[in-house]
């Protein structure tokens, strides 16, 4: 796809770009406040941080946000947006096409988007941090959270080292194991050898499950040794020289000695929730683990490591994250995770800059929240933020790091709202008008009115249309409708239930359809033909 082939697309756009422009005049208020005309809130890429104020309806998104984002398009950085209503990503793809970038566009949290998986990063201090999100609890009663917390923190430390042995003997093997299977005397367990939530859930299912694999732990070393020399005599009947072979084999042997010091570690907190301890209070504590986490944990587009999102923002790359039915706590700790790589790039040479685009930033934010946008310039890392109002963030932060952030923030925006914010200005924010801003640029002296930008929705679809083609997505999601002028949109609450809606981009119309991709309706026709055949031939049916 070139940007040549929807060229027709822009050129029956509003103003053959694509975008329309709010008209603006040059108006004089009382008390000699100029508004300024056709001027674009474009924050300067120095890195240094920027965020805006207001009410919804304000002129925020299309006025700050959208204006910003086309420049860092225009610029090649790669771009972070979160998509709260599943809606902003057409808008994101028209500004992307633009500027000849829709292949660079990435959704993640879509069936046909890419997969990530949520904890795979984090070290213990960012689990301790996600657990005291997940797990919230009264202030003055926190035994469950860190029972839970305690639980969860030592059964992933094992999953982690099970993970890291499984994959050096998968690329032994030029295979991926889904478990490693332990036979005991009492019963038969599967080890799951994925790091992830779905993991997590699974060996904390049951009372029963978690005792088995706790109390089978003490039978993976042998276990262990048997994989380790199955594979090598494998490799060895291939044809493979010891000689190349025993580099990786130590490899493999280094992880099964770090596997074996972590069960050692692990065993005296896992101890206390094994088969001898109390069942009742055991439960209680499981519980407390996998209930917040259990539809997360059934989530394959956070469980899955199929996709790195710094590496992709490292490349310019232009993502945009589905969270519309993920809760705060989950938002904030995907996002605290990103945040936390990104802030390594200090120690690169090379460095892709990096715009991150956080509307409703109080949905990512808490106390528990780490934003290390001090050392962001060193890393060309820019965020712009937006909320409604200072009070909102002040309460998910607290005064401390309210303070702080907003210390970091070089720009700072607050157009129309009702709630009084603390700044040293005449003009009182109830009395702008909608795309009126006053800035910390001026010292909040002058009144500015800033250009809009809107984009018809015939133009997000069509656009749309030619990403989702680009993709085959019709094909393998809606197979039945290929060839027609429509789009699918993702509803997570319908997709359960296999079904997917279409979207006529000439009508607008929505239907609801089952969702079916070319392999699974031949295999359909084929049962189907079979029956028939079978009734014909026990004289059941006659052509």
């Amino acid at each position: 796809m070139t940007h040549t082939v929807t060229q027709a697309i822009y050129n029956v756009a509003i103003n053959k770009k694509g975008f329309s422009m709010a008209t603006m005049g040059f108006i004089q208020e009382s008390e000699n406040i100029a508004i300024k005309a056709n001027h674009s809130l474009i924050v300067p890429e120095t890195f240094t941080h920027s965020i805006a104020f207001g009410e919804t309806g304000c002129g925020k998104t299309s006025s700050f946000i959208y204006p910003n984002l086309i420049k860092r398009l225009e610029l090649g950085h790669g771009i972070l947006v979160y998509d709260y209503k599943g809606k902003e990503h057409l808008s994101v793809k028209v500004m992307a096409e633009k500027y000849g970038r829709l292949t660079d566009v990435v959704e993640i949290g879509k069936p046909w988007g890419e997969s990530i998986n949520l904890i795979e990063k984090m070290d213990e201090d960012e689990l301790d941090k996600f657990f005291d999100n997940i797990l919230k609890h009264s202030d003055d009663n926190k035994y469950w959270q860190n029972s839970a917390k305690s639980l969860g923190q030592s059964l992933l430390k094992v999953l982690k080292s099970i993970d890291n042995f499984a994959t050096i003997l998968a690329v032994l093997e030029e295979q991926r194991r889904e478990y490693i299977e332990v036979d005991s005397l009492m019963t038969s367990f599967k080890y799951p050898t994925k790091r992830n939530l779905e993991s997590l859930i699974f060996v904390a299912s049951t009372f029963e499950v978690l005792g088995n694999f706790i109390k089978s732990l003490s039978d993976l070393p042998s276990t262990i040794d048997e994989l380790i020399e199955e594979s090598l005599v494998q490799n060895l009947s291939k044809g493979q020289s010891a000689h190349s072979l025993k580099p990786k084999y130590i490899q493999l042997v280094s992880a099964k000695h770090q596997l074996m010091e972590t069960i050692q570690e692990s065993k005296s907190a896992l101890k206390s929730f094994g088969e001898d301890s109390n069942e009742n209070l055991t439960q209680n504590i499981m519980g407390s683990l996998t209930s917040p986490l259990l539809s997360l944990s059934q989530n394959t587009h956070f469980n899955t490591n199929d996709f790195d999102i710094v590496e992709a923002l490292n490349e310019g790359k232009i993502l945009i994250i589905n969270v519309e039915s993920l809760s705060n706590a989950v938002v904030e700790t995907l996002n605290n995770s990103i945040l936390y790589e990104l802030s390594k790039r200090t120690n690169n040479v090379d460095i892709h800059p990096v715009s991150i685009f956080i509307d409703e930033v109080q949905r990512v934010v808490s106390k528990n929240t780490d934003l290390p946008i001090d050392i962001f310039r060193e890393a060309k890392v820019d965020m712009f933020l937006a909320t409604q109002n200072s009070s909102l963030l002040k309460d998910k932060l607290k005064e401390e790091k309210f303070d702080s952030l907003m210390g970091n923030l070089t720009r700072k925006y607050y157009f129309k709202s009702s709630h009084e914010e603390d700044i040293d200005a005449d003009t009182e924010l109830y009395t702008l008008k909608t795309f009126e801003y006053l800035s910390s640029e001026n010292q909040y002296e002058k009144v500015v009115k800033s250009r809009a930008i809107f984009i018809k929705d015939e133009l997000k679809l069509k656009v749309e249309f030619i990403y989702q083609k680009s993709l085959n997505i019709l094909e393998q999601y809606l197979y039945k409708l290929r060839g027609q002028s429509i789009v699918l949109k993702y509803d997570s609450r319908l997709y359960k239930d296999n079904k997917i809606v279409a979207i006529d981009i000439n009508t607008k119309k929505e239907t609801v359809h089952d969702s079916f991709n070319k392999a699974k309706i031949l295999h359909l026709q084929s049962e189907v033909n079979s029956l028939f055949v079978s009734l014909k031939e026990k004289e059941f049916y006659v052509a």
